[in-house]
């Protein structure tokens, strides 16, 4: 069978029909490219060209041989970019754990920014309580996690792990924008009023760690009890703010996963400080090297790449006339 390089000197001959021009165009000399244009139709048992005093012409099988040698050189070439993309880190699979919030924090922002560096990567995501995940990190289940920076003295062995501060978010109370009209409007400008509002409607709110409900504010924690907990426990906080959207319920949510639903007029926040934050990290083993693609993924959380700006983090200024 032929090999590669034979298929690279045939395509140049058939495009110049020329040896001298094709040789310039490998650099290679003319008498080497004819020694391997004859091996190659010794090889395959029939000539390829008519050879005239200025040029070849090439045989009715050398024209079907060139598109099908031209297909096998274009996928070669594919092929040694997608092996240069893995070898970069620019292609592959990256196993993460995550917390609760994490993937709604950050899905789409992460896609955002894996697209804005050119990164295709597949994210294996596991979302689970953090003793389960610490477990798969020194497992080498996962390439690294992204967890609240408060579980960093739950690790068995601080000098072995790297943590990289990455997001820091206030949750915030959100109602359907709906249920801010007439008398209720004085909600969105009294705390009293806002605290009698939310206490009188259902709330929806995630699974998560007794940790985000030991932080929050006062009123929030005898609110909660009062009423025996949320009417709408749900999995994830973007399933919280689809029921909030809906009409159904108020929830707690971060300015980043819905400001585009704040713009919109739909959602609005209420000016109550819930005390609670989102305050997500990354977590590795130092005895673990990353793979090419999840240390590019690393590379990226740590340098900023999510692109979450100051503004993004402020509380969104239409929060408040959205309901107008």
């Amino acid at each position: 069978m032929w090999q590669l390089q034979q298929l690279v000197q045939f395509r140049a001959v058939y495009e110049y029909r020329s040896l001298s021009a094709a040789a310039r165009a490998l650099g290679v000399t003319q008498p080497a490219l004819s020694r391997a244009l004859q091996k190659l139709e010794e090889q395959l048992g029939a000539p390829l060209f008519q050879r005239d005093t200025r040029s070849l012409r090439p045989t009715e099988f050398a024209t079907a041989l060139y598109r099908q040698a031209s297909r096998v050189l274009r996928e070669s070439a594919g092929l040694d970019q997608l092996v240069e993309r893995f070898q970069q880190g620019r292609e592959g699979q990256v196993r993460l754990g995550c917390g609760p919030f994490v993937p709604d924090l950050m899905a789409r922002d992460l896609a955002r920014a894996m697209e804005r560096a050119g990164l295709k990567l597949h994210l294996d995501v596991h979302t689970d309580h953090f003793e389960a995940l610490r477990e798969g990190l020194y497992g080498y289940r996962y390439d690294f996690l992204l967890y609240d920076v408060r579980r960093r003295g739950d690790l068995p062995d601080l000098d072995d792990a790297v943590v990289e501060p990455l997001l820091t978010l206030p949750l915030r109370m959100v109602a359907p924008a709906d249920w801010l009209r007439g008398e209720a409007r004085a909600a969105l400008d009294s705390e009293a009023a806002a605290l009698e509002f939310v206490a009188a409607r259902p709330w929806a709110m995630p699974r998560v760690s007794p940790d985000y409900g030991r932080q929050a504010a006062p009123w929030f924690h005898r609110l909660l009890q009062a009423r025996h907990g949320a009417e709408f426990l749900m999995p994830t906080l973007s399933a919280c703010v689809g029921l909030c959207r809906a009409g159904h319920a108020i929830t707690l949510a971060p300015d980043a996963l819905i400001r585009e639903e704040v713009a919109a007029g739909w959602l609005v926040s209420l000016p109550l400080e819930v005390g609670a934050t989102a305050q997500t990290c990354a977590y590795r083993l130092r005895s673990r090297p990353l793979s090419q693609a999840a240390g590019r993924l690393w590379r990226l959380l740590a340098g900023g790449g999510l692109g979450m700006s100051e503004e993004t983090l402020k509380p969104s200024a239409s929060s408040r006339s959205s309901a107008d």
